[in-house]
């Protein structure tokens, strides 16, 4: 005697398999769905995290410190469980990329923070300076000693989307400059110019 599945009355045994089958693959769609977007949110809540990091109260990169590490073990657990599992393992990977991007796009429209360029230069910090000044942005000329000699050491504080901008000046007088960026946690009083277009 063949007996109707709960809720599945007058149902045939080849119907019920088929309409689990369906519900296998919702699950899988919706499941890969949320692991896409979780992931996205767990990729931006870090690049959040990041800018706020120095500039923003503890209890906020706290929160989002707490957030971040969730949303990655919601993810990482379920993908991990089952590594043959294409689908989630794509979604997870897409999620990841795709949060990056997310993260950058979100970087470059609030990351108002600023950066240190440090330029050094053998025979062309001069001009680097002047013209670097030419364009709106505050530096400093100091001298140092290399390997090969004396050298001209610059240092400009700009905010971090015009650090290109600094970047080239330099590179277009002294193609053999060494130039490094490092992040500013904390900037306080000097001249802060935010270049001219």
């Amino acid at each position: 005697m063949i007996v109707d599945p709960p809720g599945v009355q007058g149902a045939q045994p080849a119907d019920f398999v088929i309409r689990s089958e369906i519900v296998m693959e919702f699950d899988y769609v919706l499941g890969a769905a949320l692991i896409f977007f979780v992931r996205v949110l767990s990729i931006t809540i870090a690049t959040l995290r990041y800018l706020f990091m120095g500039r923003a109260s503890k209890l906020v990169v706290f929160t989002l410190a707490a957030f971040e590490a969730l949303t990655f073990a919601l993810t990482f657990g379920v993908v991990a469980q089952d590594l043959t599992n294409i689908p989630f393992l794509v979604s997870y990977s897409l999620g990841f990329a795709t949060g990056t991007y997310v993260g950058l796009f979100i970087e470059e429209k609030l990351g108002q923070g600023y950066s240190t360029v440090n330029i050094i230069s053998m025979t062309r910090s001069l001009p680097i300076v002047e013209a670097v000044r030419k364009a709106g942005f505050g530096a400093t000329r100091t001298a140092g000693e290399g390997v090969s000699g004396s050298v001209g050491l610059i240092y400009v504080v700009a905010r971090r989307k015009d650090v290109g901008q600094v970047v080239k000046i330099a590179n277009d007088i002294d193609p053999k400059a060494f130039i490094t960026v490092e992040e500013a946690r904390s900037v306080s009083r000097g001249f802060l110019g935010y270049g001219r277009s």
